[in-house]
């Protein structure tokens, strides 16, 4: 009869150990965000994913194989226990030490640049051998279309991100244009954290949206915001600038790029930011068609302007402006 008792007894615990054993193996669906989305074109890392992939299937097996062993070993101790004295000795529990993380500062070279590509109109190549020249670590592009059947069809955002070798990218809609839409984008060679899309009061006319990336510029949390401004009115646009100037005013480090279309250049200051490459008394005619310093790169006062100009290349009715600025930050 004891006998009996004592298998009962090892076929409860083993069933209570694999049910267990189950109960942890169910990993928790990860959620999804409601932002915007933020693209990577590096193909490294779709290759080490799969590899992660892989060993993590065969840790997995690893694990099972262990947990059973451990199981039986568990079995053998309780049948054991009866046989075994257990002493104790009081040893003082040191409390664990918090690593401190020192302040670091940040001081190198940042080249930023805007273009408006007029949705690719004379060709995505000539657009990206014009960007590959200047070689700006982050760039606004305006006038984008993806997925539109007058561009072909061409997510140009993912193109022109490999085309220029860009390993970040992000894409802010501002209206629907056939099956396909079109807006603004940004392209870095600096991890996108997050994305989100704001929309701009814009009247009776296009709908106008301003895109905003976080990003880390050798760990320096930089915010990084693209717009393309309408053109119908100046009122319009001051308080499409008085809303970005919003925007800018709970952040440290900052960034804006665009088309301004402010025909006035005093227009601008509305953005109420610290430096304007383009500005009264010293502009860079960047829209071809009516000699007009129209776009424009906005930064804080912790970017410190080396040089500036435009590209004389053809691709767009507008030029590419840039900036190299020297950018010193603490990281916390």
């Amino acid at each position: 009869m004891k006998r009996i008792v004592r298998k009962s007894h090892i076929v409860f615990v083993a069933l209570t150990l694999l049910f267990l054993l189950c109960a942890c193996g169910s990993d928790p669906q990860p959620s999804t965000s409601a932002k915007g989305t933020v693209h990577t074109t590096s193909p490294s890392e779709a290759t080490t994913a799969a590899s992660d992939t892989t060993a993590g299937t065969a840790d997995t097996s690893a694990t099972t194989e262990t947990d059973t062993t451990v199981a039986e070993t568990d079995t053998a101790k309780t049948e054991a226990a009866s046989d075994v004295i257990t002493t104790t000795t009081d040893t003082p529990v040191t409390e664990p030490t918090e690593a401190v993380t020192e302040p670091r500062t940040v001081d190198l070279t940042v080249t930023l640049a805007t273009y408006n590509i007029k949705h690719g109109a004379d060709g995505l190549d000539k657009i990206a051998e014009a960007i590959r020249e200047i070689s700006p670590d982050i760039i606004g592009l305006e006038e984008v279309d993806v997925n539109c059947e007058r561009s072909g069809n061409v997510d140009e955002p993912a193109e022109l991100a490999r085309l220029a070798g860009y390993p970040y990218y992000v894409f802010s809609r501002a209206i629907s244009l056939g099956d396909g839409e079109y807006g603004t984008a940004i392209l870095s060679r600096y991890p996108i954290e997050s994305f989100e899309i704001i929309s701009l009061e814009s009247g009776n006319g296009e709908d106008r949206t301003v895109g905003h990336a976080v990003v880390s510029v050798d760990g320096l949390k930089t915010d990084v915001f693209v717009t393309h401004l309408s053109y119908q009115s100046s009122s319009l646009r001051i308080t499409q600038m008085e809303t970005i100037a919003g925007l800018l005013a709970g952040c440290e480090h900052y960034v804006v790029l665009g088309d301004f279309n402010s025909f006035d250049l005093e227009d601008i200051f509305h953005l109420g930011a610290d430096y304007y490459v383009n500005r009264p008394e010293r502009s860079y005619i960047t829209f071809r068609r009516r000699e007009m310093a129209i776009d424009n790169i906005v930064v804080s006062k912790s970017f410190t302007e080396l040089t500036s100009g435009v590209s004389d290349r053809e691709g767009s009715d507008h030029k590419l402006l840039y900036a190299a600025f020297q950018l010193t930050g603490t990281c916390e």
